[in-house]
Parts: structure tokens; sequence; C-alpha cells
């Protein structure tokens, strides 16, 4: 069976499946419950310093869900591309408390998960404070979070509001750690590998990429934000493309482990963002809506995956896919003999493709739909929203040298 034990920093995790810092790790309960579960780690809901406290009151209620119930066969069935919005910010604890309720969830876990705890300061010198604070806990990890999407709206400067202050930030906390910790860093920023590779040169042993944007939608009939009328966490699973494209930059410039994490809701998320050069894999909305439970299955099908395929760990796969990421320039252009093709067997000659098709290249006959391979510009639209799945595409003629 394939090995899903991660050794990062000199931690081992018992598998690359990390409970993100959210509602679900707000205190020793949940931790436990996500150790339980099958996750290797636990981050736990950060802890804001003074200057930012306003964020441990939460509005209620504080999510909304957008094409979730709405999916065929909810709620046995689950849709892979919806939203989630909301406004939870950071622990409901003061220092104390905070550093308190981690140590009981280490009692709690004891060796059979990583606790780890979650800092997020506004001023360097409350950043010190919490560090010399979480040093005396028993945590076995921390993250410094500069990544938190609306913290900069409660009218201070942290989070995604300061990330011109996130080398400073780490370089500061470097010094007075104790203990393996992790940068986790905005994605609301121009270039988050960039700003990736400054923390490894201000002294991180590991990146987390990435948190979920800020946003609202909008109640046309009340003209205010949904919900508690600002912005909050706007993501989900749609957005794992964005958080690929992210490890995968950053990879290749670190040399440091990544933690990554955006949109991830079953167990291939966690092998691709391992084939990018992921070494830990977070989900928050993954575990929030499908249970601290769905780990394990998970790591079985992982394990499954990795000893179908002869590869005894996730070492095996981890960074594979990144030569085979091109950049723009590469992908090849107007490959000669590609266009639709139909199998009339499964036409219902509906007419979703001739909707869609903007070259005029179909014609709908009492056989089903004809494609005009001259007209046919082979962009693929048509294969994509057709019902049932009675359109390909033809393959590119290989060119002559």
């Amino acid at each position: 069976m394939a090995n899903l034990k991660v050794n990062v920093a000199g931690v081992e995790f018992p598998n690359p499946v990390i409970v993100g810092s959210a509602s679900p790790s707000m205190d020793w309960i949940g931790v436990k419950k996500g150790i339980e579960g099958g996750s290797g780690g636990v981050i736990v809901k950060s802890l804001f310093g003074e200057k930012g406290k306003l964020g441990r009151n939460f509005p209620r209620p504080r999510f909304k869900l957008y094409d979730y119930k709405t999916y065929p066969g909810y709620p046995q069935s689950l849709p892979h591309a919806f939203t989630l919005n909301s406004l939870e910010e950071c622990s409901h604890f003061g220092y104390q408390e905070y550093m308190e309720d981690v140590n009981r969830a280490k009692d709690a876990v004891g060796d059979k998960g990583i606790v780890m705890a979650s800092l997020s300061g506004v001023t360097l010198d409350e950043w010190q404070e919490m560090v010399g604070l979480v040093n005396e806990t028993n945590a076995d990890w921390v993250e410094l979070n500069v990544s938190c999407p609306f913290a900069a709206d409660m009218g201070v400067k942290m989070g995604a509001g300061a990330v011109d202050m996130t080398a400073d930030v780490v370089r500061t906390c470097a010094n007075l750690l104790k203990k393996p910790f992790s940068v986790k860093v905005s994605p609301q920023t121009v270039d988050q590998s960039s700003v990736a590779l400054a923390c490894q040169e201000a002294g991180a042993q590991c990146i987390n990429l990435s948190a979920r944007f800020s946003g609202f939608d909008l109640d046309i009939d009340q003209a205010r934000p949904v919900g508690p009328g600002a912005q909050g966490g706007w993501g989900g699973p749609y957005f794992i493309g964005y958080g690929l494209k992210n490890c995968a930059l950053a990879a290749n410039k670190l040399s440091i482990p990544i933690i990554a994490g955006l949109g991830v809701w079953d167990w291939r998320d966690i092998i691709k963002y391992t084939m990018v050069g992921a070494s830990l894999v977070q989900s928050g909305v993954g575990i929030m809506l499908q249970g601290y439970d769905v780990a394990k299955k998970w790591n079985e099908h992982i394990s499954q995956w990795l000893d179908a395929r002869g590869y005894s760990s996730l070492d095996d796969i981890r960074g594979i896919a990144l030569p085979n990421v091109l950049k723009t320039a590469q992908v090849e252009r107007a490959p000669e003999g590609v266009y639709a093709k139909v199998d009339y067997d499964k036409c219902t000659k509906c007419g979703v493709c001739k909707r869609s098709c903007f070259y005029d290249a179909i014609t709908l006959t009492k056989c089903g739909a004809v494609i005009d391979q001259h007209k046919c510009d082979g962009c693929g639209m048509c294969m994509e929203v057709c019902p049932a799945n009675a359109v390909s595409m033809t393959s590119p003629q290989k060119r002559a040298n």
C-alpha cells in the first residue's frame, strides 16, 4: 500500500490532508474531530492581534452558498462547482484563551496528527507578542497568516491589505519562532509567487497558498450586498484552476515546501496539487460541507490510485506535471485537421450545438446535427454543450517537418 506520510520542515505528517483554518477548526474539539476524521494536520482558526479583535465577534448568519442545493440529486449528490461567501474572520479567543485551547487540542490529539496554530497581527509588536506566547505552547507548527481576504476592510492593515509588510513580518517572526512555521500568502496580489519567494528569502520554512478572495453578491431588490452587507471571503471548488496555477508558479521558484489549497473538493484535487509541487494540501469548504470523515475517504482513494499506477508514495508524483505546464506562447496554434464530428446514434437533434456555433457550421437534419468541415473552426464549444455527449473532436493532423 502506498505510503502517504509527508515530511515537511522536519515534521512528519501522517498524510497530506490538512484541515484549513476556518470554522471546523475553531477550537480543540474541532481539531480533535479533524484528526479523528483522517486529516494529517489541522490549522487552528487564526488568532488576530488586539488591533483586529473586532473579528472575534461574528455576524449571524455568516455563510451563503450559491448553486449548491439546486444541484440535481442533492443532498445525495453534491455539486463540483459552487460558491461559498462567508464573513467568519478569526478565532473568537483572546490571546491566553487561544494558547490554552491549542494546548488542549494537542493533549487531545497526541501523536495522531499535527496541531498547527495560526497568527495574524497588525503591527510588528503584535506579531512579536503572539509569537512569544505561541512558543510556549505545545503546538507542532505555526502558520503566519498574512492572507485574510477581507481583514483590511475592518479598518486595520493586516491580511491581504498588508502584502507590503509580508517580508518584514516573516523576518521578524523567523528570528523569534521556536517552532516550524509556514507563511500563508495572499492571492490578492499581482504576483503571488514573487511574494512567496520574498518570504522564503526572509526565512520562511514553508509557504501556504492560498486563501479565498474577497467579494460580494448584490441583492437587487434591496440594493445592498447579500448577507451581512459587506464583502466576505469568496471561493469554492470552481477556483481550483487559480490555485493550481499559483502553486505551479511558486513551485518553479521556491526551494521550500508548499501547503496548497483553494477549491479542494475531492481526492483528485489533492493529487492535482501534489503534481504541481505541493507537499501538503488543505481544505476548508470541502471538509466544512462533507464532514471531517471525508479525509479518510480521500486518503483511501489516493492510496488506491497510487497503488494502481505503481507509485509507492506521494514523492513519486510530486511536481511531475510542472514540465507539462506550458506558457501561453508555447501552445500549438491552429493545428490542421481538427473539426467536430457527430455520433448519430446519440444525437437527439436538440439544436443546442447549433445555437452555440459561432461559425454557422452546423445544420439540423432528420438524421441529426451535420457539421460542415469547411466552416468548422474546431473550437470545441459544440462538444462542451451537447447534452447527449454526441459530439467529439478529430485529432490534429501531424504536420510534416
